[in-house]
């Protein structure tokens, strides 16, 4: 198996060859940047036909930079090439975003784009330039990208967003295509695998909570009340079903016209999601605006002293009638709801 050509080691190793036999000198981390780009494609076999976008192609020996390659760094570099496993041209442009590097890159024939967007600090040390490798014992290359490990970090993404995008499976000796860690096939759920979606939750009060089930209730049952002369008559047998008290036939004190006979067992008299005693639970939502579906408590006097209705009503006692707030007739003022 071939030795891996794109080695930190190596690239470094190969990077002065690239640079301009008489300037040498990296005047900033994004030539840095640049360079090492241009050492990657250098090595992979690409070869450079240009540094600017619209000058005509040229030839370079050995894929040196010319003196002029970072003439418009560290904000902006340009690099042509062309590769014998393909006919068509590629675009690459560094550019400086703030405390960002990009890398953008492009088939220029099928606008086969790629990006690479990097933390300039992450992969070079700020003060390790300007940085001559032509002087006397220069401090090694490597500490100005601070370490082998960056540069292998530097490179996977390189390979990985750009390189495998502008020529899939380029063939080079040393040279193998990196699988993509963060895509792949779907794998199956495990059991304990939280949903895909949220699970509805419970109500805050559910029916059962707030009405419990009653026993059924026997159809002989009904009506038998309102035979009753006298509310829970006291010589006549218990019922064998739960549920049947009640005034009877006279009017006591659960008569609905008192107001506590069609309260609800909500708080203020209402059923806890709305209800006004006619609806059923999850009737209406919370704060719901409806006009009752039958007579409501209204406005008037407690039909007893200490029996309190907030609300009252018109009816006799204090209790209730219909809710006449229907098609009043023009210019009728009144305090029916609108």
């Amino acid at each position: 198996m071939s030795a891996n050509i794109l080695d930190a080691s190596a690239l470094l190793y190969a990077l002065p060859n690239v640079l301009p036999e008489k300037k040498k000198k990296l005047e900033s981390p994004q030539d840095a940047i640049t360079a090492l780009v241009h050492t990657v494609f250098s090595v992979l076999g690409f070869r450079l036909i240009g540094i600017d976008e619209s000058e005509p192609t040229r030839t370079y020996e050995d894929n040196v930079l010319p003196e002029e390659w970072n003439q418009h760094g560290p904000g902006n570099y340009a690099m042509r090439y062309k590769h014998d496993q393909s006919s068509l041209e590629f675009l690459v442009k560094v550019v400086k975003l703030g405390s960002r590097t990009l890398i953008n890159s492009i088939a220029i024939e099928t606008d086969k784009a790629a990006t690479l967007d990097i933390s300039t600090a992450d992969f070079t040390s700020a003060s390790f330039f300007p940085h001559d490798l032509s002087a006397s014992a220069p401090p090694p290359l490597v500490h100005g990208y601070i370490s082998s490990n960056r540069v292998d970090d530097f490179v996977s993404q390189l390979k990985l967003t750009t390189i495998q995008k502008l020529i899939p499976r380029l063939r080079k000796d040393g040279y193998t295509d990196q699988a993509d860690t963060n895509a792949g096939p779907s794998r199956p759920r495990g059991p304990d695998a939280p949903p895909a979606r949220p699970r509805p939750e419970q109500p805050p009060y559910a029916p059962e909570d707030v009405f419990p089930r009653a026993f059924p209730r026997s159809p002989l049952e009904i009506g038998r009340r309102d035979l009753d002369p006298f509310p829970s008559n006291p010589f006549s047998p218990p019922s064998l079903f739960p549920g049947n008290s009640g005034d009877g036939m006279f009017v006591g004190p659960n008569h609905p016209i008192f107001g506590s006979g069609m309260r609800g067992r909500g708080p203020g008299g209402n059923g806890p999601w709305g209800g006004d005693g006619f609806l059923p639970p999850l009737g209406a939502p919370p704060g719901a605006r409806f006009d009752p579906v039958g007579p409501g408590p209204l406005r008037g006097p407690p039909p007893f002293p200490g029996q309190g209705n907030p609300r009252g009503g018109h009816g006799p006692l204090g209790g209730q009638d219909p809710d006449n707030d229907e098609l009043m007739p023009p210019g009728y003022v009144s305090d029916h709801w609108l």
